[in-house]
């Protein structure tokens, strides 16, 4: 597989999406119900062909992630060939503490920036799979995001 299976508590919301799945591929819901009991491989089969679907086309449609820990905060823009990265990152051996999971603190830090913090710019090119390296990414931790923070930090870097 590419991916991984949904879990159980990611298939729940996506219901209706799996019956339009296995409709399309020629699975009635008494089928489907026969299938869960007798047949455990194909059903499996199944869930993965269709978790493949679900993650491709998050992972399709995702521009920007973030990554926050106590000392860094970490954003990416995902574009088609290349991913580049802005960072903020506070020096190790600096006296300032900033929790960047704390949203009020990054936007004050943007505003104001102090001492012993470190703005930077990369970007690099896909190992390999645009797709499976985001995926890959939000395994590790990731979470997808709407921009602003990779924008800010951008701007911040350039200046």
């Amino acid at each position: 597989m590419k991916y991984r299976r949904l879990t159980l508590e990611e298939l729940k919301p996506l219901e209706n999406e799996f019956i339009d799945f296995l409709v399309v591929n020629g699975v009635i819901a008494d089928n489907w119900k026969l299938l869960l009991a007798n047949d455990v491989e194909k059903s499996n089969q199944i869930i993965d062909a269709f978790s493949e679907v679900v993650f491709e086309g998050i992972m399709r449609k995702t521009q920007f992630l973030e990554y926050r820990s106590v000392g860094e905060l970490i954003t990416f823009s995902c574009m088609a060939d290349l991913i580049y990265m802005a960072g903020i990152r506070l020096d190790p051996h600096g006296d300032e503490e900033i929790d960047f999971n704390d949203e009020h603190a990054v936007t004050q830090l943007l505003a104001q920036p102090i001492g012993g913090v470190k703005v930077y710019m990369d970007e690099k090119k896909y190992k390999e799979n645009r797709e499976k390296e985001i995926f890959e990414m939000v395994e590790q931790g990731c979470l997808i995001s709407n921009g602003k923070l990779f924008k800010a930090i951008a701007c911040a870097a350039a200046d």
